[in-house]
């Protein structure tokens, strides 16, 4: 480490155990009622953290092939210190959470200036309720998401600032690290090349004379290769707008363009491709030693799809159809959960009108960052989130918010520079906003916490086992891994609905009869 930085670090202690102590103190209400919302998706990573002492190693979430999860492994760890509970499985993940906050503020510091690194991460810290839920969540992917983002990202500031080899080793590997817990890091990556493209304007000649400088067959590789993407993009706009898309025979070929974001996930990986050959001819043997550490970091991924039979990463469709359709409850129900207004559960927490005062902070952050020529990864950071969320076609139902949730990684930060930036007009305009925003996280955090409900359900489906003395059953998806982790695997209970995530639960259930029909 550069002995500027390490100073830096040991000067930060301080800092460091105020941020703690406060995440820490402002996240414990909510980690004692664990129990309240705590859901089966949890309870399987749960159940993989306890197997892990069984000789288990898993790399993936139980029946798939997609989302790493390096957390069951720190979860087996705290289970064998303090028990195998929910309070114990989301306090690994506000743990990692701290420790995000922790580099995070070390980075807008960097970027922006220490005023904005604390506003931002009394933001981080006060938060709506789908930031408090999802940074107690044991399923951790998104703070996990959020920790790699910010390697990524200190790596990269350090290699910009110092040229420092070992910043631009330790992002790349914080990119295969990230790609390996969840395709969510590519809203970094993207973000990060649409605000190199902001900040060079001469982006394009500078892409064209390093085109020209490689070969002839290089170059019409890289053409083709360009052309077939926007060839894909094209039929992708078709299927999205066609209803139903166009089908059509060509020499007695079918040719199906229906599904638009399949078309667009290969346009992206075509460019994607042509975008690395250009790099690679460019840098050459410079990408030796980051390639090696993309791959290290990624390593987990491509061991476990090693003989693993579990299901890839979904492609959703979406055209523009159900696009229309959905688009009311995306803003009147997922877009007010996911900034709060609404809790997890989609209750209101504070009156609606509030969130004009949010969105004229967001227009004043913006306009001070083009004013200002402040660094602008943030702010493209959300813009480029929701363009991604809408062509992946990820939505589903207002739960689907949590595929934006990683939007978080910039919102506390762009709130910052909006105060920050009201602050240099008047600075009892910016404490009052500044105020303003901590007691609406605050009153938003306490609608949905007065909520919060006892899980009745599994206690009382537990009890009914017990008093029958039957040790194995089947339940619908939400109340089996549940009661599994809740009773220790001392009564195993399987899906009878929804995904099978565990073979061997299914097996030794198998012809056993459904709770509810035991518990009438």
């Amino acid at each position: 480490m550069h002995p500027e930085a390490r100073r830096g670090w040991a000067r930060d202690w301080p800092a460091f155990a105020v941020i703690a102590a406060a995440t820490i103190a402002a996240r414990l209400p909510f980690l004692l009622r664990a129990d309240r919302f705590f859901d089966a998706d949890e309870a399987v990573e749960g159940l993989m953290a306890r197997h892990v002492s069984l000789g288990e190693h898993p790399l993936f979430l139980w029946g798939q092939r997609y989302k790493g999860v390096p957390e069951v492994y720190l979860s087996n760890l705290v289970f064998h210190a303090a028990g195998p509970t929910a309070v114990a499985l989301k306090s690994v993940t506000l743990v990692c959470f701290v420790v995000f906050l922790l580099l995070n503020f070390r980075l807008i510091e960097r970027m922006f200036s220490r005023r904005v690194a604390w506003m931002a991460t009394a933001f981080f810290v006060a938060g709506p309720p789908s930031l408090v839920h999802w940074t107690l969540s044991g399923s951790a992917e998104i703070v996990m998401t959020l920790l790699a983002g910010a390697v990524l990202l200190l790596g990269i500031v350090a290699w910009r600032r110092t040229g420092s080899r070992r910043g631009e080793l330790v992002a790349a590997a914080a990119a295969g690290f990230g790609l390996w817990v969840h395709s969510y890091i590519l809203y970094y990556i993207v973000s990060l090349a649409v605000t190199a493209a902001v900040i060079r304007p001469n982006w394009r000649e500078l892409a064209m004379n390093a085109v020209r400088g490689l070969p002839r067959w290089l170059r019409g590789s890289i053409a083709i290769v360009a052309a077939v993407g926007a060839l894909y993009i094209v039929l992708g706009l078709i299927a999205f707008f066609v209803q139903g898309g166009v089908i059509v025979s060509v020499g007695g070929i079918r040719i199906a363009v229906t599904h638009p974001q399949k078309m667009w996930w290969i346009a992206g990986a075509l460019f994607a491709a042509a975008f690395a050959i250009v790099v690679a001819g460019v840098r050459r043997g410079e990408l030796i030693a980051p390639g090696l550490a993309f791959l290290a970091g990624y390593a987990p991924a491509l061991a476990g799809r090693i003989g693993n039979s579990g299901l890839g990463a979904p492609i959703y469709r979406l055209d523009f159809a159900s696009l229309t359709a959905a688009w009311p409850d995306m803003t009147g129900v997922m877009l007010p959960m996911l900034l709060g207004f609404r809790d997890p559960m989609a209750r209101r927490t504070v009156i609606a009108p509030l969130v004009l005062a949010v969105l004229a902070l967001l227009v004043v952050s913006y306009v001070s960052v083009g004013r200002r020529r402040l660094p602008p990864f943030f702010h493209v950071f959300p813009i480029v989130a929701i363009a991604m969320f809408l062509a992946s076609g990820s939505y589903i139902d207002p739960q689907t918010y949590r595929y934006l949730m990683p939007v978080y990684a910039a919102l506390p930060v762009i709130y910052a520079v909006g105060v920050d930036a009201v602050s240099r007009s008047s600075r009892a305009a910016g404490a009052v906003l500044f105020t303003f925003m901590l007691m609406l996280f605050g009153a938003q955090q306490l609608g949905w916490y007065q909520h919060l409900e006892p899980d009745a359900e599994s206690p009382a489906a537990i009890a009914c086992l017990d008093r029958a003395g039957i040790r194995v059953a089947r339940a619908g998806y939400w109340q089996s891994y549940k009661v599994s982790f809740l009773t220790g695997e001392r009564i195993v209970v399987s899906p009878a609905d929804g995904f099978d995530r565990y073979p061997p639960y299914a097996a030794l259930t198998a012809g056993s009869r459904d709770i509810a029909d035991i518990c009438r």
